[in-house]
């Protein structure tokens, strides 16, 4: 199994929650499109749509990315998307009949660096003791400086990106 550092690992690195009208279709096509750009191999491993009450729709989705950087470290990158009472409405918009989505939303997005993908440390549990060592001691920092503070900033620009989608402010 893989090694994946503690500090370099963030099932939740940031979250966003919104209630109202936003089209989920482009929606879908940001998060797919930075998957793309970010050069990850995602797959959905999640997608659930039932009808949970009379207000609407509960919609769950996760996308799962992971972009090998060399022989010992790969990047994985995790988004779900959790909609509830979520329903289609009709709008104008440009003068163009679109249909949107109204809906409560939370959008988790998430990353984790493993080192030692392939398990070429795993042949004895004297290697596999070796590796965690080498992890934790002594290339640790590396991992962090250059592998983990990139990858949360990367979801940080994209946690942006979402806001500026769902025209939401920040207070200062």
């Amino acid at each position: 199994m893989p090694k994946t550092i503690k500090e370099a690992n963030a099932p939740v690195a940031t979250k966003l929650k919104y209630k109202g009208v936003f089209d989920y279709n482009k929606l879908s096509n940001i998060l797919i499109q930075w998957m793309r750009d970010q050069k990850y191999d995602f797959t959905e491993s999640v997608h659930k749509h039932k009808m949970s009450c009379p207000h609407g729709f509960e919609i769950e989705r996760e996308i799962n990315g992971m972009k090998k950087i060399d022989e010992n470290y790969m990047h994985r990158a995790m988004i779900a998307i959790h909609m509830w009472d979520a329903f289609e409405v009709d709008a104008v918009k440009d003068g163009q009949k679109v249909k949107l989505w109204n809906a409560r939303i939370e959008v988790i997005l998430g990353f984790a660096i493993d080192y030692d993908y392939a398990n070429k440390w795993e042949t004895s549990p004297f290697m596999e003791k070796l590796r965690n060592f080498y992890c934790e001691y002594i290339i640790k920092k590396e991992i962090i400086i250059k592998h983990a503070d990139p990858t949360y900033y990367k979801m940080l620009a994209l946690h942006t990106k979402l806001k500026k989608f769902f025209e939401m402010e920040t207070p200062v």
